[in-house]
């Protein structure tokens, strides 16, 4: 359809205007230019409103999102009260269910559910609730003796809590193996669902997480995927982080003729995803000096440095990029020192870090000179902002969270590692130009709106077809009810997004 878009401000253009046909940015112009073109079939008037490129969220869970919206919500839930209520409801609502399962408890704001409070809540059926970032689970006793965990078993990279019922990162695929399977109908509703919330965001592209996410076998995601792009199903373009914790089941992968690049422009494989340790508000991040608190913690790897360095020969040797979740300053040591023998000059892979959390300056120092990318977060800064000095010490944290830093220095993304966080791009917008108490540094908003759409372009190795409102460019972008690039800063957090279009078509209309 040959759509005029008139009545605008857009960002980083003159121009008031342009024409959209065949999913892409035919023409920007003035409105009396673009309006005079033949053929138009609708012309939108958007009422002085700023246009911007279409969001990229650099890292999240799409699938894994739509996941959450179906189970028990706790994000938000301030107390164990707040999550007794939550399970009553929902068994109200789904009465039969089989297991219950949850997330999002943060124990920072609330008391840790355990064995004994979910034991006298839910008696009879297996029950399963993981922590706001991912890597603690709280299950109950039923939920334990159907995945067979006794009170002696120890893991590696992992930690179980019997008496408790907590189980820490590895630990958690024990119950995972579980927990009933999705069909790849119910695999495709996840996605949908994820895409959806995506849009409401302005969101048009993500990097994405999703082969272990919401079953243990990547095959079914990926099939769902694939048929969703070759049908031009998703009201976002994916570029698949490729997520594997057995040596055996990726080199399988590769050798069916995956890596990087295959597939189009709705759905891309990328990089190989590691996890290589846990989360600063759990405390399993690996840290070289114990935590501040009174834990005597140092976190955990969950990947061993050999395990790290056999997955990254593998991928290099097949010209795929490796990006690893590394927040505390112990697994960047190791990570960084994989990436030593196999990031070659310039980075063409975009080898690097997800998440860059708990760094010292040294480390800083060497992701920008060896331009490794990074994946960060300033959705996190709200949480962890509050905990990071008690956590680790005031001199450690002044050089945590260096987002603008690694901005400038190297070729950083922003995002939301959604469903950790929700992706609200414009709260994090919000975090990254006012700054939050406990973390050091700001970007201004040029860097904050690049750092989620050229920046994010460039990460996925899309900078020539999207992150610009461009002739030629796919007609991905977000019409924002505010000019954000001369509001007061403190009213960021207040924009609305009025409309996202993908590849040309409307995918949200407030």
């Amino acid at each position: 359809m040959r759509r005029a878009f008139i009545n605008s401000k857009i960002w980083q253009s003159e121009a008031t205007a342009f024409l959209v046909d065949e999913g892409r940015f035919v023409k920007i112009g003035t409105d009396e230019e673009i309006e005079k073109l033949t053929g138009l079939e609708e012309i939108v008037d958007l009422k002085g409103m700023l246009v911007v490129p279409g969001f990229v969220d650099s890292h999240m869970h799409l699938a894994e999102l739509g996941y959450y919206l179906s189970l028990i919500q706790l994000l938000g839930v301030k107390d164990l009260e707040g999550l007794r209520d939550k399970v009553t409801s929902y068994r109200q609502k789904n009465p039969g269910t089989t297991w219950i399962i949850g997330r999002g408890w943060d124990d920072t704001v609330m008391k840790q559910p355990t064995k004994k409070f979910l034991d006298e809540l839910i008696p009879d059926v297996p029950a399963a609730f993981t922590r706001v970032d991912g890597h603690v689970m709280a299950v109950n006793s039923k939920a334990l003796e159907e995945a067979g965990i006794k009170e002696d078993m120890e893991m590696d990279g992992g930690v179980v809590k019997f008496e408790d019922g907590i189980l820490e990162e590895n630990a958690m695929i024990l119950i995972q193996n579980v927990l009933p399977v999705p069909n790849e109908k119910t695999i495709r509703s996840y996605i949908e669902l994820g895409a959806k919330l995506a849009n409401q965001y302005g969101i048009t592209t993500v990097g994405s997480d999703d082969f272990l996410a919401v079953t243990r076998d990547y095959r079914p995601v990926l099939n769902v995927f694939e048929q969703m792009a070759y049908q031009e199903a998703l009201t976002v373009r994916v570029n698949e982080q490729c997520e594997f914790t057995e040596l055996k089941e990726y080199a399988e992968f590769l050798n069916e003729g995956y890596t990087m690049d295959v597939g189009n422009d709705f759905f891309k494989i990328g990089p190989l995803k590691l996890i290589a340790d846990g989360t600063l508000g759990a405390e399993t991040a690996a840290v070289t000096k114990p935590y501040a608190d009174a834990s005597n913690r140092s976190g955990m790897m969950t990947l061993s440095e050999d395990e790290i360095s056999l997955f990254t020969e593998l991928a290099t040797n097949y010209n795929m990029g490796v990006i690893v979740h590394a927040i505390g300053d112990a697994t960047v040591d190791t990570v960084l020192n994989v990436f030593k023998d196999f990031v070659i000059e310039s980075n063409p892979l975009h080898c690097g870090l997800v998440h860059c959390q708990i760094l010292r300056q040294d480390q800083i120092d060497t992701i920008c000179k060896k331009h490794l990318s990074c994946f960060v977060q300033s959705l996190f800064e709200e949480e962890d902002g509050r905990i990071l000095e008690e956590r680790i010490g005031t001199e450690r944290s002044k050089t945590c969270y260096p987002f603008t830093t690694l901005l400038e220095g190297t070729l950083t993304s922003n995002g939301s590692d959604a469903p950790v966080c929700m992706p609200n791009v414009m709260h994090g917008i919000s975090l990254a130009v006012n700054g939050v108490k406990g973390i050091q540094e700001k970007m201004t908003i040029e860097q904050a709106l690049s750092s989620y759409t050229s920046k994010g372009a460039e990460q996925l190795f899309m900078r020539d077809a999207i992150g610009q409102i461009a002739e030629g460019y796919y007609a991905d972008f977000a019409v924002l009810d505010q000019n954000i690039l001369t509001c007061d800063s403190k009213q960021l957090d207040q924009t609305k997004v009025m409309m996202t279009v993908m590849n040309g078509e409307m995918v949200f209309e407030k």
